[in-house]
């Protein structure tokens, strides 16, 4: 148990990176610190969590104040506590009811959309103004940051749980740019009975709010788009409206005109209209894996088109 005052934490079960304080009777307090952004669902405090046997710096997300009284909310943080670490998922570690907050492992590298969009140019995040010699990146690194995601989101899909709010802006990255998906689990149809579209949804989810695996296999393909473009905003030039309809009648984005047709394949795969003929996830990761595996370059960053991404920093 961790206190916070007369407040206690439950549910805390840290995995075997955190043994030192895996026994509940050696937590003892816990302190928030300062803030470091806003969640899905209200603000994210970086924190610490004390035992006598070490320090753990965490993350303390806050959830709104009905939602703490949602048997299906305690009880979908309960699972994602107990579920065994993955290198490439953020480890839940507890939450506090009365306060209305979640604990998780602190990650402090950043999310990934913000390191596209600023580790990809020397000056301005954006594309109106990139040159070619300002790209850092090379084609191998950024595959590699889609296949840790894919490895991410198999595991998530082999314990059977949703995503939700798969996004670049929702995968942080930790040392040596080690991708690392948060934010899973808790997705608005939890606290709404539907979800929530957005740019990364698919047809069926922007139609009814209905969440799937499936639904998540799309918002991969965007997600792989928005690596491929350094961080470019889905759908360029269109309003959310126009997404909608666009995707309902079988819209596509094209392939960026610096991207391979490999590369270009895994994506579309994602966004077949129809769920059930969707790649899976084990399936993607093969594909990237092939591609990783061969020398030809699948993306040619010095062609990236400048006019399709500029103003791409208005998510």
């Amino acid at each position: 148990m961790i206190q916070n005052g007369n407040r206690a934490y439950t549910s805390l079960k840290l995995g075997p990176s955190h043994s030192p304080i895996t026994a509940l009777e050696n937590v003892t307090f816990f302190t928030r610190l300062g803030s470091i952004g806003r969640g899905d669902f209200g603000g994210v405090w970086k924190g610490e969590l004390r035992s006598n046997l070490r320090q753990v710096d965490v993350a303390i997300r806050q959830i709104p104040d009905q939602v703490t009284k949602s048997k299906n909310v305690l009880q979908a943080v309960k699972v994602l506590s107990e579920i065994p670490d993955h290198p490439n998922v953020v480890k839940c570690l507890g939450y506090c009811q009365e306060q209305g907050s979640i604990l998780y492992e602190f990650i402090s590298g950043g999310t990934l959309l913000t390191h596209l969009q600023t580790s990809g140019v020397q000056s301005q995040p954006t594309y109106g103004n990139l040159k070619p010699k300002s790209v850092r990146f090379d084609e191998g690194s950024l595959l590699n940051l889609a296949w840790q995601i894919a490895k991410g989101m198999q595991y998530l899909a082999s314990k059977k749980i949703l995503h939700g709010t798969l996004c670049a802006h929702n995968v942080l990255l930790a040392d040596r740019k080690q991708c690392k998906l948060s934010d899973y689990g808790l997705s608005s149809s939890l606290f709404s009975g539907r979800g929530k579209p957005t740019r990364w949804s698919s047809p069926e989810t922007m139609d009814t709010g209905d969440q799937s695996t499936e639904d998540d296999i799309w918002s991969f393909g965007i997600v792989l788009w928005e690596i491929v473009t350094l961080g470019a905003r889905p759908y360029p030039k269109m309003t959310f409206d126009t997404v909608q309809k666009e995707v309902a009648n079988g819209y596509q984005m094209p392939r960026p005109r610096h991207c391979g047709q490999e590369v270009y394949a895994v994506m579309t795969g994602c966004w077949e209209k129809e769920a059930t003929n969707r790649s899976n996830f084990d399936q993607i990761l093969k594909s990237l894996e092939r591609i990783l595996e061969k020398t030809h370059n699948y993306l040619s960053l010095n062609d990236l088109d400048e006019g399709l991404y500029a103003s791409t920093l208005d998510m």
